[in-house]
């Protein structure tokens, strides 16, 4: 007889139920932080969040990486002074144009070149008949088309002061001569014998503009429209963004420049002389002119903030130096006694201290970050 038979003689199926609960042991359930508990309850939940999330972590990694390449590209192309700019169209070139221009000056007594962005160099050629000026505009745009007119918007002015017509761009004006050079102060008097070139760029308030815009200045000058009256030339360079070269001018020179190189050979340094840079090196290879009275001292200034001033003089120079670098070290060729401990360093005294009394004019260069190299001229 069957389990479900007791009693009343038929199948009771809630009562072979009840027998089976009854007899059947309990079983503890497992709390749901074990780990059969993990394992048993959520078998397909696993297997597919993992790969979900390794897809995602993937996708990111990606993603961090191109805009980390964006933004290197981007800095890089910023710190050469050609930010890159992607214009009306994406997809920028680079466009140049090149033009020339005589001056019809006989003779330079002063001359102001300011140009914010492109390298300027102004050189002495002897085979040169006629100063010449030479420049290249540098544009990056995405077609020939908008790069014409971008090209017209950027203004090269080669004209005597008194005929400019666009403000100067230049933060200083023109460096008054003082009273070791009256013979440039007279010349410089003469209209005809003052040059300016003046570069103007697009102000930038316009999809048309990019900032990478520069220009590059070359002037040539023939020996002879230099003053034959000795070192009294006026130059003023101002190029914050490029590097500067100069060669065979001597004068009172002010070149400034902010991100680039100054180079000066060939040169004689005059009463006011400055000379300066913000990052980059200047080198000068020259002479110093010091007056022969010594109740007229003067002061010549070379100056840079980071980067190293190398300045190659004659051994027999007679002059006062005062060099100073905050992070660096001065080293010299001449008998100049220093001591590089790693920490500022700084002389002040004759730059030969054999050669007895030494000239009240001083020679002051100046470094923020940097080394002071002193050579002695070969010949």
């Amino acid at each position: 007889m069957g389990r479900g038979s007791r009693g009343s003689g038929r199948y009771d199926p809630e009562e072979d139920y009840e027998y089976e609960y009854e007899r059947r042991p309990r079983r503890r359930p497992h709390p749901p932080s074990s780990r059969s508990y993990r394992s048993h309850a959520y078998p397909q939940r696993r297997r597919r969040v993992w790969p979900l999330l390794l897809a995602g972590c993937g996708m990111g990694i990606l993603f961090t990486v191109a805009a980390a390449a964006i933004v290197v590209f981007l800095a890089f192309r910023t710190s050469q002074g050609h930010p890159l700019s992607l214009g009306p169209m994406g997809s920028p070139h680079t466009f140049t144009k090149e033009d020339s221009v005589q001056v019809p000056i006989s003779s330079i007594a002063q001359m102001q070149i300011c140009n914010k962005i492109g390298n300027v160099m102004v050189q002495v050629d002897p085979g040169a008949h006629a100063t010449t000026v030479m420049t290249q505009k540098i544009v990056h745009m995405s077609s020939q088309s908008d790069a014409d007119q971008e090209f017209k918007r950027i203004t090269v002015a080669v004209q005597p002061p008194t005929t400019i017509n666009d403000a100067l761009t230049c933060t200083k004006p023109a460096t008054t001569p003082t009273s070791t050079t009256t013979n440039a102060t007279v010349a410089s008097n003469a209209p005809g014998n003052a040059l300016t070139i003046n570069v103007a760029m697009p102000d930038g308030n316009d999809m048309m503009n990019t900032t990478s815009d520069a220009v590059d200045i070359v002037v040539k000058i023939p020996q002879n429209a230099l003053p034959a009256d000795g070192p009294t030339m006026l130059l003023n360079v101002e190029a914050p963004v490029g590097d500067i070269t100069i060669d065979g001018l001597s004068g009172t020179l002010n070149v400034k420049g902010s991100t680039g190189n100054v180079s000066i050979k060939h040169a004689i340094l005059a009463s006011g002389s400055r000379i300066e840079t913000g990052q980059g090196n200047i080198t000068f290879n020259g002479l110093i002119m010091v007056p022969p009275d010594p109740a007229t001292p003067t002061r010549y200034f070379i100056q840079d903030e980071q980067g190293n001033i190398d300045v190659t003089l004659p051994a027999n120079t007679n002059i006062t130096v005062d060099a100073n670098t905050n992070v660096g070290a001065i080293h010299s060729e001449f008998a100049v006694p220093v001591n590089n401990n790693g920490g500022p360093v700084n002389y002040h005294g004759p730059l030969d201290p054999a050669a007895g009394n030494a000239s009240p004019s001083v020679l002051v260069l100046d470094v923020s970050t940097g080394d002071v190299n002193i050579h002695k001229a070969t010949s």
